[in-house]
């Protein structure tokens, strides 16, 4: 059986144990039990995380929504753009390290849609996704684009987590990424 890594905010939290399940005869998967919550502690938290968790074969993670946030009002973001793209470069990178394995397969997540604004903020954070899964040799799960094709739907009463729909269709997405790059 394979082990894969699945890394991220609470987002993924709603949808790891479904992917888990959906992989079940191919691969186990899991995951911290702690929020990710934006890039830098994400990186940070790589040092805690891995050596208590199965060593990975494949690892796929996310951070962007809590890096865009201004939580303290300052008319800018929490990580902007040039230090996001830093972190997520120094995240692939670190996973490689860490793990002893340069070649790790990894999968960057684009981070998904809210109820809020039009969203052009989070397709600037997305497309510096591309640019770091394209720069490391990583593949890219688009869970922007699944969540979007039906934002209502997908997306549960807090404006912004996923409902049962979006955790199925994201975690229907997720698997099938995953499954194409073990199988």
């Amino acid at each position: 059986m394979k082990q894969i890594l699945l890394l991220g905010d609470s987002v993924r939290m709603q949808y790891q144990s479904v992917v888990g399940e959906k992989l079940k005869d191919i691969a186990v998967v899991s995951g911290p039990e702690e929020n990710g919550r934006w890039s830098g502690y994400t990186l940070n938290s790589l040092r805690f995380w891995l050596p208590n968790l199965p060593a990975p074969d494949l690892v796929h993670w996310n951070a962007g929504l809590w890096d865009m946030g201004d939580d303290y009002q300052e008319g800018r973001h929490f990580y902007p753009l040039p230090l996001y793209e830093e972190t997520c470069h120094r995240i692939c990178r670190v996973l490689r390290k860490v793990t002893g394995k340069p070649d790790l397969p990894i999968v960057i997540a684009t981070t998904t849609p809210t109820l809020h604004g039009d969203h052009a903020e989070i397709q600037q954070y997305n497309n510096v996704l591309r640019r770091v899964a394209a720069e490391e040799n990583a593949s890219i799960n688009d869970l922007y684009a699944v969540v979007a094709s039906a934002k209502a739907e997908m997306i549960g009463e807090d404006h912004i987590h996923l409902s049962p729909a979006g955790v199925e269709a994201v975690a229907s997405q997720t698997a099938a990424v995953l499954r194409g790059l073990i199988d």
